[in-house]
């Protein structure tokens, strides 16, 4: 590899121009794991739950949910799981809920 290789690999802000100087915007990318997220948190906003609560109920702490909605850090398969298990049984005890206050 020449020295001028090096020097555009080496160099983010030249990456960054020649990017937009071809039409790539990778700050709008979205990976499986955070489209995956963004559903769970936004089901849980529909239902009346905040990132908090479907963090708690998950026994995971909000601030690396959020690390993990933003692509800052992958979490683990099974981590998703667990958020998505929380969210869904929160959703399931809010209808629960709703039902028994209407059937009063």
């Amino acid at each position: 590899m020449n020295y001028r290789c090096e020097m555009i690999r080496d160099n983010p802000w030249i990456k960054e121009c020649i990017m937009r100087h071809l039409g790539v915007d990778n700050t709008i990318m979205e990976t499986t794991t955070q489209a995956a997220i963004r559903a769970i948190l936004e089901k849980a906003e529909r239902s009346g739950f905040t990132l908090s609560d479907v963090a708690y109920a998950a026994g995971i702490d909000k601030a690396q949910v959020s690390r993990w909605s933003t692509g800052k850090v992958v979490p683990l398969y099974s981590a998703v799981i667990n958020l998505q298990e929380a969210c869904d049984a929160l959703v399931e005890a809010r209808l629960l809920m709703l039902q028994k206050e209407s059937q009063a």
